[in-house]
């Protein structure tokens, strides 16, 4: 279940998590955790509808559940202060990484974070596989949904919130169930069209060698990251070199910014594309989009020596990103 696991924190870490909220900073700590339940929940109504309904299998994905679930509050609100400040204490000027450390401190501390996250997810793998009996499972299950409720009350409780209102509650739950039956819709014709794949001649059916349902949930894991995770990777590393916020450097008009979240998309789509390309085996197409970005920014990189070196970096970026999750695809396919 690692790989269902990894699926439900990426939702619930980067797609469920406001990215702008006008919540006082105390009310955000109570509310950031259901973000992440909601997102975890909204995945655990796909996955038990792509899978056949067992009780093993129930058991085994409420332990991770809500176990992910008291991990992330946990962390956020016990762990994480306390890492980066044990990295900014300790990589100080006399160390050989502080320089690095210091340019890149958002991005280290990034994947340290994602790290630590990705290490809890092996343990409370393995505490499922070592689980020899239900009755070890059901346990499991209660101490954590124990520990998930104490935990929330102890935040509510620390912060003098008032608790969740029941009407947003109730307003959110029917908001995500109607939004996890279509998804489970959509990803049910995924289905049936990894199932024709399977026995199509198409390039992409030399990949299909698993059940469909194991093809797409690998899928889905590598598209998610391609996704906004990859684009605040992006936008992490190449931020310094942004002409746009350097001081020294005249800020381009509205009007050679493009639209507000134009970058993204565009970045979402060449990374889609790219990806599909490398299936096929077409690197021209890869060429070909790459020429298609770059034509759109034409004017400020022949203009912009700057913008060029900052587009250079994004876009190299971007593609070594992709190759790297095509090159994961394959070897979870294999």
């Amino acid at each position: 279940m690692i790989i269902e696991s990894l699926v439900a924190h990426l939702i619930g870490y980067f797609y469920f998590q406001p990215t702008q909220s006008n919540e006082a900073s105390d009310r955000k700590a109570i509310v950031q955790p259901f973000h992440y339940l909601w997102g975890v929940v909204f995945t655990t109504f796909v996955i038990i509808g792509l899978n056949d309904f067992t009780s093993d299998f129930l058991m085994n994905w409420l332990v991770m559940v809500f176990g992910l679930m008291v991990g992330y509050i946990f962390y956020e609100n016990k762990l994480k202060r306390g890492i980066t400040f044990f990295l900014n204490s300790n990589l100080n000027a006399e160390h050989s990484l502080h320089l690095f450390y210091n340019k890149n401190r958002s991005i280290v501390e990034f994947v340290v974070h994602q790290m630590i996250y990705l290490l809890w997810i092996l343990i409370l793998n393995a505490l499922v596989d070592m689980a020899f009996h239900p009755l070890i499972l059901i346990g499991m299950v209660f101490v954590f949904f124990i520990l998930l409720l104490g935990s929330l009350f102890a935040l509510n409780s620390s912060q003098h919130l008032s608790r969740y209102q029941g009407s947003e509650f109730l307003k959110q739950a029917s908001t995500y169930l109607v939004l996890s039956g279509i998804t489970l819709v959509i990803l049910q014709l995924a289905l049936e069209a990894l199932a024709v794949v399977q026995g199509s001649d198409l390039p992409l059916s030399a990949f299909v060698v698993q059940t469909s349902y194991a093809v797409l949930i690998r899928l889905s894991l590598v598209l998610l990251l391609l996704m906004k995770p990859t684009n605040l990777i992006i936008r992490a590393i190449s931020s310094k070199y942004d002409p746009k916020i350097a001081t020294t450097i005249a800020a381009h008009s509205e009007q050679d910014s493009g639209f507000k979240g134009a970058g993204a998309m565009i970045g979402n789509l060449e990374r889609l594309l790219i990806l599909l390309s490398f299936f096929f085996g077409s690197l021209l197409s890869v060429v070909a989009i790459l020429s298609i970005k770059a034509f759109a920014r034409y004017k400020l990189i022949t203009e912009d020596p700057y913008f060029s070196e900052y587009f250079v970096i994004g876009t190299m970026l971007s593609v070594l990103i992709t190759f790297a999750c095509y090159a994961l695809l394959v070897l979870m396919l294999i």
